[in-house]
């Protein structure tokens, strides 16, 4: 009898403890998805294809080839000058360039130098960009000679001008014009470049999405 009673609550032990673990392991799993869903609410991965942002950022040759950085963009910032964002080129398709110049402002390009006029300013200024290697930046391209007159090209209101920091190759606002404001997915944010590297190993390897998967994006 002494025996019948041990075994049964050996029995019980080891269901509650079964349990514990169980319940532990839902709470982990709930608290993970709710850490996606709301980090999805802010933020969006973005996969670079092509060559416009070298190299500043690595693209792959096509969104199905290995290569690529892997960045995060903040869906809900307002870009400011210097911000890398994405933008919406049609209903479908995105680009990632830099911001540059913004409504108001008068953008010329001189032999590969970005000059600004800022809003409420006379002079245009030139602008240092570190980000922009000599060797992406031919000086005698017509697209690095844009608008290189005393007017410069004006940005209206509501609008912003992109760049690619591969000023050779990049087609932006020197050949498209200037983008709407509305258009804009996201800006880049600074930890996500900070440790593209490791974002962009753990995306090609063990990556996992989540919200997408539960069809919550």
């Amino acid at each position: 009898m002494l025996r019948e009673v041990n075994a049964s609550l050996y029995s019980e032990n080891r269901k509650s403890k079964l349990n514990i673990l169980l319940n532990v392991i839902i709470a982990v799993i709930a608290v993970v998805l709710v850490a996606e869903i709301m980090f999805a609410i802010n933020y969006s991965g973005i996969y670079v294809v092509g060559s416009s942002m070298y190299p500043t950022l690595n693209g792959a040759e096509s969104e199905d080839s290995p290569g690529g950085d892997y960045v995060y963009v903040n869906k809900h910032s307002k870009p400011d000058y210097g911000d890398i964002v994405v933008v919406f080129r049609n209903s479908d398709t995105t680009i990632i360039k830099r911001a540059v110049a913004f409504g108001g402002d008068y953008v010329r390009i001189d032999r590969g130098q970005l000059q600004i006029k800022y809003s409420g300013t006379d002079e245009f200024v030139d602008v240092e960009e570190n980000y922009v290697a000599s060797e992406n930046n031919t000086p005698d391209l017509p697209k690095n000679n844009f608008h290189n007159d005393e007017n410069g090209y004006y940005v209206e209101e509501g609008y912003f001008f992109l760049l690619g920091d591969n000023r050779d190759v990049s087609e932006d606002s020197r050949s498209r014009g200037s983008f709407k404001m509305t258009n804009l997915y996201g800006v880049v944010v600074n930890w996500s470049m900070k440790n593209k590297s490791f974002i962009s190993s753990v995306h090609e390897y063990f990556y996992f999405d989540i919200p997408r998967f539960f069809g919550l994006r």
